[in-house]
Formats: C-alpha cells, structure tokens, sequence
C-alpha cells in the first residue's frame, strides 16, 4: 500500500468532517449526528469513498480514548467527595432501573445473558456531548438540576470503562467469563490506585518543572505522551487502550494544570472523536435500514421513554421533587456515544438486523434530545406552579429553621447563595414569593418554599428560632426599612445580607446596619456570597476554591491557583 493509499482514508475523514461539523451547527442539530451522517455518506454502503481498514480502526480507537482522558481529567477525589450523593446513590438507581429494563428487552430480541447485560447497561448511559451541549445552551450547569446531570454522567463515564472490558472478556468462554472479569477488575483497581500516586509524586512534579519553561508546546507533547503511554500499558496488560487513557486524565485531575491540559487536547480529542462518529456511520447499511424505519422509530421511542420514566424514578428514590426530577429526568433521556462503541465491539454477538437499528436509533435520540429536554423543562414548570398554586403562604416550621440560613428572592445572586451553602453542607431555607421565580428555582431542582419577606409573622417564625443569617437575594428597601428597628429589637444576632442594584441602594441598606454587596464580577452576587460564607466561619481557602469551582460551572475561564508557593502556572 502506497502512501496515498493509506493516507485517503484520513483525508476523507478530514473533508467529511469539516463539512458535517460546520453544516451541524448551521442547523442547529448535534454534531455528533452530522458526524454519523457524514459516515454514512462517505462509507462502503454509500458512495464508497472510504473502505473500513486499519487506519480508520486506529483513528476511530484513538477518539474514544481521548474521550476517555478529557472524562478522567474530570474525575477527582474532590468531585467525589462533592457530588458523592449523585455519584453514588442516585446514578447507580438510575443505571440499575434503565439497565434491568433494557437487558430484558435484549434478550427477548435473541441475545445470550452476557451480551444482553452489556447491551442493556450501555442503553442505561446518557450522551456526554449531547447533555453538556444542552446545559451550555439553556445556561444551566450550575443549577442542582445541571450539577447531578454531570454526575451521573461522570458516573456513568466510569462504569462505561468497566463495561469495555466487560465486553472485551466475552470473547473468552463463558466457563472463563468469571476469572476474566475478576481479573480485569484487579488490574483495574491497581490502575486507579497507580493513577492516584502518578498524579501526585510524577505527572505533578514533571508539569512544575515544565510550567518554569513557559513552553506551553511541551504541556500539549506532555499530555499526548501521557495519553498514548498509559493507553499503551493497560493495553499491554490485557486491558483496553480507552481504561489507560482515563487513567491518565485521572493522574492530572488533581494538579493544577487539569484546565491548560483540556485547553491543549481538546483539538485532538473533538477531531479524532468525530472520526469515531463517522467510522459508526460507514457501518450503517442503508439499503437494510430503507424497510426497518418503523423499528428505528418504536426502538427509539422505547430508549427515550423508559430513559425518562426509569431516571424519574431513581430521582424521586433520592428525595428529588416532582418538577426537579422530571426535568432531570428528560435530560438524560437520549442514548450513549458509548452504546455505539459497545455495539461495533460486540458486532455480530448482536442480530444483525437489531445492530443497524440500535446504531440509527441511538442517532436519532441525539437529534430529538434538545426537543425532548425542552418538553420536559415545560412539563416541570407547570407542575411547579401546580405545586406552588397548592402550597400554603408557607410551610416552615421554627424546628425546620433553626440554626439555618434565611434566603430570600431566588435570583442569580440567590441562587449562587443558595448553591454555596448546600456545598458547604450549611442548612438553610429558600423562600421566593414572586411565582415566576419560584417555578423557575422548582423546576430547576431547587427547594424552595412560597413565601413573603414582608410577612413579619414568617419572619417571627424563621428568626425566632435563632436562623444564622438572612440573605436577600432580591433588593426590597422599603420591607429592609419596615423590618429593621424589631429585628435589631429582637434578633440583635441575626446577620443580614443583601444584593444590592446599584451603589445609592448599596449605600441606603448599608446605613440599615445590613451587608449590602454590589456584583461587579462573574458570577453574579459572588461578592455577597463570599462575605455570607466568611461570617459562617468557612475557612478563606475554602472559600476560593468553591468560587473557582462556582465560575467553572457558570462557564467562566479561571486559573487554577497554585498549591505550592514557587508552581508557576503557565496561563491557559
């Protein structure tokens, strides 16, 4: 084989994907979907520009690897501890309900148990890219409903590993199905184990040394180097080239160098990850499909709805509300890019005219999920405001209040409020009495109560049983004014902090003795929220890396500080 021979097929990859990733966006629909239809284009079904050889096999390997590396450089002992209800009790209900439902339907359509199980718990995963790409749109990775969709899906990423390998040992027999898996588990957890020591006392080090060159090309050969090396180790062991690649993002997730390193791969990871799309698609025989398009639409009705119904379920276990979980669980109702991975992996394990429609089925949840989560973000509203049109003025008890945060007004800034303090597991009470807010804050995950900051009464209820502090997150002088001379009178203690809308009304709150913070800087009311967590004792520290932690959820740049005095962090 010629150079050029071996080189066409990356071309064509190339010149496909430029076209599906720019028409994609033009239209509004997922790229991953435009990657898929390329796929099927360029592919031997199609016109034939491309033939499935090792070069595609290899390009197609290396994308979900480097999926697997930007997922470990997410994967922390931090975010564990952060998310750790989420990641552990409310995304393993969720794979668990989905996973039973689907496995049974795959053996009902002809496959062994083993193959069914992995069928059934790659279905149970959610699309990444999809789900991320809709928060960013709609502004919502920082709300509950945003932050447990990310840990599920962190979760699910990781199980994800598991499930390769799982599918990777069913090629030995199933006498040795047990001795494989156990195996792969050992030298999984050894990998973790490694991960965690390389991270702190080599990649660390190395990248410290590193940072002192200001040679920002070294971090992008660095990571590379990484990438390819635990890939190759894992693989060289008996394990996938995909569980290395984790690996190695979980070896940086720690240091300080986690977001230069998603800034210098991220190319490499979205053009070798939309080569693994179309090598998909070139496997999707349209002449097969041109009869099955009733099964493609019942198969993707079925993913869809048992996604929706089986996640709302699991939320509701977990505590979530009615409005909360539903818009939860539309979010995640779509399939996988993994559910494409495990099926080219088990290939004809799986009846060949299932396997078509499983792929095309997948793609097409992609395309309907921004609709889908859109339904289901309006169906948790009006029964949010069914819930608040029901709820008395309010339900607050004084054992419910006491020794808690008073919010008052589900703003931006009390949000951000409110967010802080669940993170700092501080109790609290969140009140709004404006309806549009409040179903908003409900449908949004949050737990809110209907009520009035003006209701003294509420007031007695709430401060009267000594509540630490109270928040407004929505500037209202004249009730500040009517409630100041008894809440000095009575709750001399009580702190009380407000988001003020310009500096003469910063001025007129602050003669009422309350902390009255102007939000200069991103994200909104953060300067209130950190004056609020500092009067709670929260240790300075602490408070600045939740802040970074705050803007990277709001999509706001940040550098990462540094934890030893002489790191010099190279600017991103």
């Amino acid at each position: 084989m010629t150079i050029a021979e071996t080189l066409q097929p990356a071309i064509a990859f190339l010149a496909a994907g430029l076209v599906a990733g720019v028409a994609a966006r033009a239209i509004g629909v997922s790229v991953v979907v435009g990657y898929l239809i390329a796929g099927v284009l360029i592919g031997p079904f199609a016109l034939g520009v491309v033939e499935e050889n090792e070069t595609t096999h290899i390009l197609a390997e290396l994308g979900v690897a480097f999926l697997l590396f930007d997922i470990g450089l997410h994967f922390s002992l931090k975010e564990l501890r952060s998310s750790r209800k989420n990641m552990l009790s409310l995304a393993p209900a969720q794979i668990l309900l989905c996973g039973a439902v689907f496995a049974g339907l795959a053996r009902w359509a002809g496959c062994s148990w083993p193959v069914a199980a992995a069928l059934g718990l790659s279905l149970a995963l959610s699309s990444t890219a999809v789900v991320m790409r809709i928060l960013a749109d709609r502004e919502k990775p920082g709300c509950p409903v945003g932050r447990a969709g990310t840990a599920v899906l962190v979760t699910q990423d990781v199980l994800a590993i598991f499930l390769l390998a799982f599918v990777g040992s069913l090629a030995a027999s199933y006498d040795d199905l047990a001795m494989e898996m156990g195996r792969a588990a050992g030298l999984a957890f050894i990998g973790f184990v490694a991960a965690l020591i390389t991270g702190r006392f080599i990649v660390r080090p190395v990248f410290n040394l590193l940072a002192r060159t200001r040679n920002e090309e070294a971090f992008t050969v660095l990571a590379l180097l990484i990438v390819l090396a635990a890939g190759a180790a894992t693989s060289m062991v008996g394990l996938s080239l995909t569980l290395g690649a984790f690996l190695a993002g979980m070896a940086i997730a720690d240091t300080p160098y986690r977001n230069i390193i998603q800034t210098e791969v991220k190319p490499f990871r979205s053009l070798l990850l939309g080569l693994f799309f179309m090598s998909v698609g070139m496997s999707i025989d349209l002449s097969a499909l041109k009869d099955a398009w009733p099964y493609i639409a019942l198969v993707t009705a079925a993913i869809v709805i048992v996604k929706t119904v089986s996640t709302y379920a699991a939320a509701r276990m977990n505590g979530w509300s009615v409005p909360g979980g539903t818009q939860l669980a539309f979010l995640l109702a779509q399939g996988s890019e993994f559910t494409l991975v495990i099926v080219a992996i088990l290939g004809t394990a799986i009846p060949s005219p299932w396997r078509s429609t499983i792929v095309a089925s997948v793609a097409l949840s992609f395309i309907i999920a921004p609709f889908w989560f859109a339904l289901g973000e309006r169906l948790s509203r009006y029964l949010a405001k069914r819930r608040q049109e029901t709820m008395p003025g309010t339900s607050i008890t004084p054992r419910q209040a006491m020794g808690r945060v008073i919010v008052f007004g589900m703003t931006p800034a009390g949000r951000l409020a409110v967010d802080a303090l669940r993170d700092f597991e501080i109790p609290y009470v969140a009140l709004d009495l404006d309806p549009e807010r409040f179903v908003a804050a409900s449908s949004d995950g949050y737990d809110v109560v209907f009520g009035d900051s003006s209701d003294f009464r509420l007031m007695e209820t709430v401060a009267g049983s000594n509540a630490r502090a109270i928040v407004l997150g929505a500037s209202r002088y004249d009730i500040s004014v009517s409630l100041t001379d008894t809440v000095r009178e009575r709750f001399p203690n009580l702190l009380r902090f407000v988001a003020a809308v310009n500096e003469a009304d910063q001025l007129r709150h602050e003669k009422l003795g309350m902390k009255a913070h102007l939000s200069i800087s991103e994200p909104y009311g953060v300067e209130m929220v950190t004056d609020l967590l500092q009067a709670l004792d929260i240790p300075d520290e602490e408070i600045t890396e939740w802040v970074r932690e705050a803007a990277q959820r709001h999509g706001i740049e940040t550098q990462d500080p540094e934890d030893e005095p002489d790191d010099e962090v190279v600017a991103a």
